[in-house]
């Protein structure tokens, strides 16, 4: 009986050891898995790529209506970015800083510093355009211009939104829809702004649009149609015409960065 019980206190020594090595094991591959989340996880936040900066300016605002024709200037502005909004972030590879809300009144300085405090990689400012003749139609847009640091950058994502304005079917003004603004001193003092299509080595050095001038990244200023053209605003003013043209800056963006679309 003793040799029995000694060999069963052995027996159970030997299964309580294999429980212990057995829950050992178990504990050490629980471990083994957490680590390897735990890196998996910090190397995919390390080499996920960080969603580009979009900074959307609605032109005017609040008491500055802008121009007037048979809609107001920021009833465009301010539909058109919300459209372009809600696309960016529907596509989820971009983060969108507004220089505005929409009815607020804020004056070009202001809004322009939202947009640079936020560090953004693009800033695209939306506005319509006015001719009191009332024949002028299409769009047209301008980078920040020759001589500053920003030139070229700003005219490549210039190059991208004239191109889908025109797959959408807007009518580009000038040689393609590109063009440079300038606001020159005469000698009376008085200031008047001056269209270019290409630089010009004599006036280039004079102030462009305030949203275009002394920033670090792309930055373009965009007249989407004309407001006293009814043809113009019932294609790219209206509601629906709002909607193509922030699908045609989407575009244009993603083209910019060289970034596939993501459909709708």
């Amino acid at each position: 009986m003793e040799e029995i019980s000694h060999i069963e206190q052995r027996r159970k020594k030997r299964q309580k050891r294999k429980r212990r090595k057995k829950m050992i094991q178990i504990s050490f591959c629980i471990l083994l898995f957490a680590i390897v989340c735990i890196i998996c996880f910090l190397l995919y936040h390390h080499t996920k790529p960080k969603p580009y900066v979009i900074g959307l300016d609605p032109g005017h605002g609040g008491q500055d209506v802008g121009a007037v024709g048979y809609i107001q200037e920021i009833e465009l502005t301010e539909k058109t970015v919300d459209f372009l909004e809600e696309r960016l972030k529907k596509d989820g590879r971009f983060k969108v800083i507004r220089s505005r809300k929409n009815g607020e009144n804020m004056d070009i300085t202001e809004r322009k510093k939202i947009l640079l405090d936020k560090n953004v990689d693009l800033i695209l400012s939306i506005h319509g355009n006015s001719d009191p003749t009332g024949t002028a139609r299409g769009f047209e847009c301008y980078p920040s211009p020759p001589g500053r640091d920003n030139h070229q950058i700003s005219y490549d994502f210039a190059v991208c939104i004239a191109q889908q304005m025109a797959e959408a079917g807007n009518h580009l003004r000038g040689i393609n829809g590109i063009r440079y603004a300038y606001y020159v001193t005469a000698e009376n003092g008085d200031t008047q702004k001056i269209i270019k299509e290409t630089s010009d080595i004599t006036i280039y050095a004079q102030p462009s649009f305030a949203m275009v001038e002394n920033v670090n990244c792309p930055a373009v200023l965009a007249e989407q149609c004309f407001l006293t053209n009814l043809e113009d605003v019932d294609a790219f003013g209206s509601q629906t015409g709002c909607a193509i043209a922030a699908e045609a800056y989407y575009k244009a963006i993603c083209n910019y960065f060289q970034m596939e679309e993501i459909s709708k």
